[in-house]
C-alpha cells in the first residue's frame, strides 16, 4: 500500500483538498487539532451542543456539509484533537491526540494551518472582558455564546467588519465599531471588488448593512489606547491615528464598554511550514511570514504544499481554491481552466485589499509598563534592542529574555515585538526557529516517540525580501 497524502488542518482549504483527494480515492490523512472539523469559517457547534439562538445562523452549514459528504469514503481517516508537534523528516509527521501518538510517514503533506491573529497590547488589555476578535467569533460559532453588555469592537482589517456584523446577527449590544484605516484609502479597492470578487464585496456589504441598521455608524482613523476596570473592564479610551502610528492622546475620548472586541489584523501560522525547513519570505501582500510557493501551490520543500491563510491571507474562498488545486497537482491532474482564471481573479484581489487594510506606519499603543509576552509577563520596558547591532534580531532578543519561550512559542508575541522594536523584517532580520514539540504534548507521548529528528538548519530560518509576485 502507498503511503497516505497527510493534511494538516481541517478548515477551508483541508477540507476542499482532502473532499478532493477523497473523489479520486487517495489515502488522505486529515489531521486537526479542532474537535470538530470547519475551521474558523465552518466552525461547527458539536454534536452535543443545541441552541435556539441566531447564533445557528451564523455558519455557511450548507457548504460544510457539502464538503463532509465527500469525506464519508473509506479512503479518508480524520484525526480530530490531534497536534502534529514533530517533522522527523520531510515525509513525516510526528502526531500526539485523543485517538493516540505516532508517526506516519506520506507520499505528500499539504500545510493547511490557517491564521493567527495579530495582537495590538495596550494598557489594560489583559482585563477581563477584552477578548480578541477571532475569540469572539469562535465563541458564537463553537459554543452558542454571545457577549452581554455594552459591547464595543475596534481593530484594523475585514475581520472588524465580520465581528460586528456577526455579533449584531446573534443579538449583541453592540455599542460602536472603530476601524483604524480611513475609509478613503479602502474606496478604491472596494471598486475593484464589484468585477474581482462580487461575493466577498457582497458579504462586506451585508456586515455594513447590519452596522447601519443598528443605528451605528463605522467610526474609521481611530484607535484603541487605553482599558480600565477594578476586576473586569468598565471603560475604554480611543484616539485618532497620529503620523506615526500612536494614538493622538489628547484627543483621546473614553466610553462605556462592558466587552471590549479586538481585531487587529491576521497573520498567516507559518510555523509548520518552518518546522519541515521550507524556505520562508515576508510579503505584505499575503500579510506575513509565508512559504514560498510555486504555481502548483508547492513548497521549496518537494512534496510539500501549503494552502489556505497559513500560505497568505485571503479567506474562505481563496482557501478552497487553494485546496483544489492542491489537491489536483497532487493527483497530477490539470487544474479546469475556470478554477484558475477564478484563483487567479481572487488572488490578485486579495493582494489589493492586503496592501489596502496596510498602514503606512506599524500601529502602537504600548507603554513601558505594558505587557507584550503575555505567557512570560514581560513588559515592553524589559525588552531591550540595539538597531545599530548587527547581532540584534528576534532570535537573540528571545534568548535574552525569554520572550516567545512560553505556551503560545511566540505566536502571539513575536511579530508584535518585531513591530514595537523596530525591526526590519524585510532587511534580513530572523526569526528563531520552529522547534519540536511545535505543540505541547504530553510527556508520555513524548517519550513514546522519542527522536523528535533533527531541528531544521540553519539555526535562524533568514527572511527574503518580499516579492510582487509569487
Amino acid at each position: 500500500m502507498s503511503d497516505p497524502v497527510v493534511i494538516i488542518g481541517a478548515g477551508a482549504a483541508g477540507l476542499a483538498c482532502a473532499a478532493e483527494l477523497a473523489s479520486a480515492s487517495q489515502e488522505t490523512v486529515l489531521i486537526d487539532d479542532n474537535p470538530v472539523a470547519g475551521g474558523q469559517y465552518f466552525r461547527q457547534l458539536p454534536p452535543s451542543y443545541h441552541t435556539t439562538s441566531d447564533v445557528r445562523l451564523l455558519r455557511d452549514k450548507a457548504r460544510f456539509d457539502g464538503l463532509m459528504a465527500k469525506l464519508r469514503v473509506p479512503s479518508v481517516r480524520h484525526l480530530p484533537s490531534t497536534v502534529v508537534w514533530g517533522a522527523p523528516d520531510s515525509k513525516t509527521v510526528a502526531y500526539a491526540g485523543i485517538h493516540g501518538s505516532g508517526r506516519i510517514r506520506a507520499s505528500a503533506i499539504v500545510l493547511a494551518s490557517g491564521a493567527q491573529e495579530k495582537s495590538l497590547p495596550f494598557t489594560g488589555w489583559t482585563l477581563p472582558g477584552v477578548i480578541s476578535a477571532g475569540g469572539c467569533l469562535n465563541l458564537a460559532k463553537a459554543h452558542g455564546l454571545v457577549p452581554l453588555g455594552r459591547v464595543v469592537i475596534v481593530g484594523n482589517g475585514p475581520l472588524v467588519l465580520v465581528a460586528a456584523g456577526t455579533m449584531i446577527a446573534a443579538g449583541a449590544d453592540v455599542t460602536a465599531v472603530i476601524e483604524a484605516q480611513p475609509d478613503i484609502k479602502l474606496a478604491s479597492v472596494a471598486l475593484n471588488g464589484l468585477f474581482a470578487a462580487p461575493g466577498i464585496l457582497a458579504t462586506a456589504a451585508k456586515h455594513r448593512a447590519r452596522i447601519l441598521r443598528s443605528g451605528l455608524r463605522l467610526k474609521t482613523g481611530w484607535m484603541i489606547c487605553e482599558a480600565r476596570g477594578d476586576e473586569t473592564l468598565r471603560e475604554i479610551a480611543i484616539a485618532p491615528i497620529g503620523m506615526d502610528g500612536r494614538p493622538v492622546l489628547k484627543k483621546k475620548r473614553w466610553m462605556q464598554a462592558d466587552i471590549l472586541v479586538v481585531g487587529y489584523g491576521l497573520l498567516p501560522g507559518s510555523e509548520t511550514a518552518r518546522m519541515f525547513g521550507c524556505s520562508m519570505e515576508m510579503n505584505p501582500q499575503l500579510n506575513g511570514f509565508v512559504p514560498l510557493r510555486d504555481a502548483h501551490l508547492e513548497t521549496s520543500v518537494r512534496d510539500i504544499y501549503a494552502i489556505g491563510d497559513g500560505a497568505g491571507i485571503g479567506g474562505v474562498e481563496i482557501a478552497l481554491l487553494e485546496g483544489r488545486i492542491a489537491a489536483l497537482s497532487i493527483l497530477g491532474a490539470p487544474v479546469p481552466p475556470s478554477l484558475a482564471r477564478r484563483y487567479r481573479s481572487l488572488d490578485r484581489y486579495r493582494r489589493k485589499l492586503n496592501i489596502a487594510y496596510r498602514m503606512s506606519n506599524s500601529l502602537i499603543a504600548a507603554t513601558e509598563e505594558t505587557i507584550v509576552c503575555r505567557c512570560e509577563e514581560i513588559t515592553l520596558g524589559r525588552l531591550s534592542f540595539d538597531p545599530n547591532s548587527e547581532r540584534e534580531n528576534l532570535n537573540a532578543l528571545k534568548t535574552s529574555s525569554r520572550l516567545g519561550m512560553g505556551r503560545c512559542q511566540g505566536r502571539n508575541c513575536l511579530s508584535v515585538a518585531s513591530s514595537l522594536l523596530g525591526f526590519d523584517l524585510q532587511d534580513g532580520a530572523t526569526y528563531p526557529r520552529a522547534r519540536p514539540p511545535l505543540r505541547p504534548v504530553r510527556l508520555c507521548e513524548l517519550a513514546a516517540d522519542a527522536d523528535a529528528g533533527p531541528a531544521r538548519e540553519p539555526d535562524e530560518i533568514n527572511l527574503s525580501k518580499s516579492r510582487e509576485t509569487q
